[in-house]
């Protein structure tokens, strides 16, 4: 037998033992997805933390605000030291109000994915339904058409409240 038709049988024999093996693999994965701009503005519990982040946060923005107005009357490294430090400081604040709210939702979407079997969640950012997938609850996460997906926005509200 010639060295090529050894190599032809050898891959075809692979890529039968392949097919057999990946046959049994096909259990469907279930993926959630949430509308994270519903869960932000329709959540008690996310409004209540957005009221606290806008309340500490006001403060450094008037003084941004203040500082631009005052910034012909300062020497440009004053102006740089003082903006850079409400920078810091603003910056600060919202990492802490992010970390909180990105903690209250991942634990919600834990406790969802396990009551409802999922594989993974998702979060949906630019996302409408897809008119063209047959299944009427697919949708299209940034550009990945889901089949089958299953929307777990309202659980997550309604644990949230």
């Amino acid at each position: 037998m010639s060295h090529k038709m050894r190599y032809i049988l050898i891959s075809s024999l692979l890529v039968i033992a392949m097919s057999v093996l990946l046959t049994g693999c096909s259990n469907k994965a279930k993926i959630g997805y949430i509308d994270i701009d519903r869960v932000a503005t329709e959540s008690p519990q996310l409004k209540t933390l957005n009221d606290a982040f806008e309340k500490e946060y006001k403060p450094y923005n008037d003084q941004m605000e203040d500082l631009a107005k005052k910034q012909d009357s300062m020497s440009k490294d004053d102006y740089t030291k003082a903006a850079q430090d409400l920078q810091r400081k603003a910056s600060g604040v919202q990492q802490k109000y992010n970390a909180q709210r990105k903690a209250i939702v991942d634990k919600v979407m834990e406790q969802i994915s396990k009551e409802k079997d999922l594989s993974a969640v998702t979060v949906k950012s630019s996302v409408g339904i897809d008119p063209t997938a047959p299944d009427d609850n697919a949708a299209n996460i940034d550009g990945v058409v889901v089949q089958g997906g299953i929307d777990i926005t309202d659980e997550v509200i309604q644990k949230l409240q």
